[in-house]
C-alpha cells in the first residue's frame, strides 16, 4: 500500500510538472507569435532589468507635411483638371489643378466688376479735377470782389474832389453874379447862364457820387464777403471729392468678384516658407461629376517623408528621441525590401489612444491603447526618401534599435 501510494504521488508530480511545462510553452509561443510584426513583447511581472530586445510597433509611411485634401463648394460640378493632372504629376505651389462649371460665369462676372471699378475711377478723376477747377473759380472771383471793394473804397478821394469841385463852381457863381451887379456890362447874363449851370452840374454830380457811395461800398464789402464763402465751399467740396472715394464700392466688388472666381479654381496651397513644389497622389473626382463632401484631389509634398508608429503605451517609455528606427515591409524594392528603411525619432506623443492600424496577426492582442511616436526619414538620404514617397500610406512594421545594436544604414539602390 504504501509503494502504491508513493508511485500515485510520483505520478501526479510528473503530470503537473508536465502541466506546467505545456503552459510555459505555450505562453511563449503567444507571446512570440504577439511581437511578430506588431507591437512589441511586454516585459515579464516581476523583472528588475532592462529587456534586451528591441522594440516593434506598427507604423504609416506619410509625408511630415500630411496629405492635402483639395475640394470645392458642395453642389459645384467639376468641368476639367488642368492640362498634365493625374497621380504622380508635379505642380508648383499656387499652381492650376482643376476649375468647376462656375468659372466662365464667375470670369464674366470678375471682367464686368473690372469695367466697372474702371469706369469709377475715370469718373473720380473728372470729379477730382471739376471740384479743383470750381476752387480756382471761386479763387477768381474772391478776387474780383477785392478789386471792386478796392475802387469803391477809392471813391472816396473822388467825392472829396467833386465836393471841392461843386463848392469852386458855386463860389465863381458867386462872384459873376457880384460883378454883375456892379456893372452890368462886365459880365454878360450868357456867361452867368453858363457859370450857374457849371455850378449846378458840379453840385448834382457830387451829391449822385455821394447818394452812391454808401451802397456801392456795402456792395463791395458783401461781394467780398460772398467770394470767400464761395472760395471755402468750393474748397470743402473739393476736399470732401478726395475724401469721399466712390472707387472703393466698385474697387469691393472686383474684389468679391475675383474671389468667387478663384473658389471656381482649385489650386495648390501657396505658403511663404511653405513648400514650393507638391506631386498628385491621387483625383477622386471625374470631370462633369458633381463635388460633395469627398475631396477633389489629394496632393502632398514628398521631398520629406515620415512615419507614424503606433506603440504600445506600456513600452512607450522604452523610446528616446533621437533613437534609431527601421522601417520594415515586403512592398519595399531594391535594398530596401532587406535592409529597411532608416529613420529616428522626432517626436513622442503624451496621448494615449486606440490603435488605428490593424494587426494582421490573429494572435495579436487587439484592446491594448498605443502612444504615437513620429519618425523622420533622412531628407538627406534621397533614395530613402523616394523610396517611402513611393509608397504613401503603407502600413509598414517599425524597429526601434536599441543603443549597443551598431546596425548600419541600407545601401542605396543602384
Amino acid at each position: 500500500m504504501g509503494s502504491r501510494k508513493m508511485v500515485d504521488t510520483h505520478d501526479h508530480s510528473a503530470r503537473h510538472a508536465r502541466g506546467a511545462l505545456l503552459g510555459a510553452t505555450l505562453g511563449l509561443l503567444l507571446i512570440a507569435g504577439c511581437s511578430q510584426n506588431s507591437g512589441p513583447v511586454s516585459v515579464a511581472a516581476g523583472a528588475t532589468t532592462q529587456p534586451t530586445r528591441n522594440v516593434v510597433a506598427l507604423g504609416r509611411v506619410e509625408p511630415t507635411s500630411g496629405v492635402i485634401s483639395i475640394s470645392a463648394l458642395p453642389g459645384e460640378k467639376l468641368t476639367m483638371y488642368a492640362p498634365g493632372i493625374e497621380a504622380g504629376a508635379k505642380v508648383p505651389a499656387g499652381g492650376e489643378l482643376a476649375q468647376t462649371a462656375t468659372f466662365d460665369l464667375r470670369q464674366t462676372q470678375l471682367k464686368a466688376a473690372e469695367l466697372k471699378h474702371a469706369a469709377s475711377q475715370e469718373q473720380r478723376s473728372q470729379e477730382l479735377l471739376a471740384a479743383q477747377v470750381q476752387v480756382e473759380q471761386a479763387l477768381a472771383t474772391h478776387a474780383q470782389a477785392e478789386a471792386k471793394l478796392r475802387e469803391m473804397q477809392a471813391q472816396e478821394g473822388k467825392l472829396k474832389n467833386l465836393a471841392e469841385a461843386a463848392a469852386i463852381a458855386a463860389d465863381d457863381y458867386k462872384k459873376l453874379v457880384a460883378l454883375q451887379a456892379e456893372d452890368e456890362e462886365l459880365v454878360t447874363a450868357h456867361q452867368l447862364r453858363r457859370r450857374q449851370n457849371a455850378s449846378d452840374r458840379a453840385a448834382k454830380e457830387y451829391e449822385a457820387a455821394a447818394a452812391a457811395y454808401p451802397d456801392g461800398l456795402e456792395a463791395a464789402r458783401k461781394g467780398v464777403a460772398a467770394a470767400e464763402a464761395g472760395v471755402r465751399l468750393a474748397q470743402q467740396s473739393a476736399a470732401l471729392a478726395e475724401k469721399v472715394d466712390q472707387t472703393l464700392a466698385a474697387d469691393l466688388d472686383r474684389q468679391a468678384a475675383a474671389t468667387a472666381l478663384d473658389q471656381a479654381v482649385l489650386r495648390a496651397p501657396q505658403v511663404e516658407g511653405g513648400a514650393a513644389e507638391f506631386t498628385v497622389l491621387r483625383t477622386m473626382v471625374d470631370p462633369g461629376e458633381l463635388i460633395a463632401q469627398t475631396p477633389v484631389i489629394e496632393i502632398a509634398d514628398l521631398t520629406q517623408m515620415s512615419c507614424v508608429a503606433e506603440v504600445y503605451e506600456a513600452d512607450a517609455k522604452e523610446i528616446r528621441d533621437g533613437q534609431r528606427v527601421t522601417l520594415r515591409s515586403p512592398a519595399f524594392t531594391g535594398d530596401f525590401a532587406t535592409a529597411g528603411i532608416p529613420g529616428r525619432v522626432v517626436r513622442i506623443g503624451s496621448m494615449v489612444a486606440s490603435p488605428g492600424l490593424t494587426n494582421r496577426n490573429p494572435l495579436a492582442p487587439s484592446d491594448r491603447s498605443i502612444v504615437e511616436v513620429d519618425v523622420e526619414i533622412d531628407p538627406a538620404n534621397a533614395a530613402a526618401t523616394a523610396e517611402a514617397a513611393s509608397k504613401v500610406g503603407l502600413q509598414v512594421t517599425v524597429e526601434f534599435l536599441g543603443p549597443d545594436e551598431k546596425k548600419p544604414p541600407a545601401k542605396q539602390p543602384k
